[in-house]
């Protein structure tokens, strides 16, 4: 069958008519051409979201912004229609919240989060409304804290500058110079003709000699543990109980040498025998050398056997 050009014309017009809907609706962020379910949301203030903007679950895009519309004379609120996909369920309970994106092109998204609700919305529904923290709001805290911080340091600076007087500023160049010279002396002190260097060294002779000495440093615990495993062999208990003896026994002889019992008794404690011995040790002597020097007197010898007189 032969078509009319005024046919064509008309059927080009058609599918021309039907690409501009369909473009129109693309651009506004709806598929004709896929199924969607129609939702609401109800804000109070619409800061970033526009017309095509898109809705977020958890990071994917699963629908979009198809109008913005503020009611003046019911509510004063903003009401907000979204298109979602067909298969996506949205439990009972699912808050809607604006997060923005890209501070700096003032734009926003819409995020889904969820409930644990076990029933669903049905298509028409206006789901709770909430609002995400941007990064425009936490810009906005942190203004005041940086302001009062800013206000601190210029405090500061006041403070330090009043108190750098020229007084203050010569003490303060000379505690840098005695500081700089202490670092100086330090500095030639870790040479290696320094004191602190010719410390070190020493210390590391030192470390060497004690090194070339481990052998006899174990020889000597070796021996150590000798001698204590020795006086751990010994059997120190009758040891002390000997010792314990000879000490009793002698703290008795020295009570009875105080009592005066006894030979050692009588010459410690009576004076007169003591007296009396020394008496008759000097007479004895007196004696040996009385018959030293004349044995005569003692002694009569004869030959002939002469008469003694």
């Amino acid at each position: 069958m032969k078509l009319s050009k005024e046919v064509k014309i008309g059927l080009i017009a058609v599918l021309a008519l039907l690409v501009a809907v369909w473009g129109f609706n693309f651009l506004k962020g709806k598929n004709i051409l896929k199924p969607t379910d129609e939702y609401y949301i109800v804000f109070d203030r619409v800061d970033g979201l526009i017309e095509s903007g898109n809705v977020m679950y958890q990071g994917y895009k699963v629908g979009n912004i198809t109008s913005l519309f503020f009611d003046s004379q019911k509510s004063g609120k903003f009401r907000v229609k979204i298109v979602i996909e067909e298969n996506l369920n949205i439990p009972l309970g699912t808050v809607v919240k604006i997060k923005q994106v890209n501070p700096l092109a003032s734009t926003a998204d819409l995020e889904l989060v969820f409930s644990n609700e076990t029933q669903y919305h049905h298509p028409g529904d206006t789901l709770i409304s909430g609002t995400a923290s941007g990064i425009s709001d936490i810009i906005s805290g942190i203004v005041p804290k940086l302001q009062e911080s800013i206000t601190n340091i210029d405090s500061v600076l006041i403070s330090i500058n009043n108190i750098m007087t020229a007084a203050t500023e010569e003490k303060l160049r000379k505690s840098i110079a005695s500081l700089e010279s202490s670092l100086a002396s330090l500095n030639a002190s870790l040479l290696p003709g320094g004191n602190l260097g010719k410390s070190f060294s020493n210390l590391e002779a030192v470390t060497g000699t004690l090194k070339e000495s481990n052998d006899k440093i174990a020889g000597t615990i070796n021996n150590l543990s000798s001698i204590t495993a020795d006086l751990d062999s010994a059997d120190l208990e009758t040891i002390l109980i000997r010792t314990d003896s000879t000490i009793l026994a002698l703290k008795s002889m020295l009570v009875k040498i105080d009592e005066g019992t006894g030979t050692m008794g009588m010459l410690v404690n009576d004076p007169s025998l003591y007296a009396n011995l020394d008496s008759t040790a000097y007479h004895l002597s007196m004696l040996m050398k009385d018959l030293k020097d004349h044995p005569k007197r003692y002694v009569h010898f004869s030959v002939f056997g002469k008469k003694d007189r």
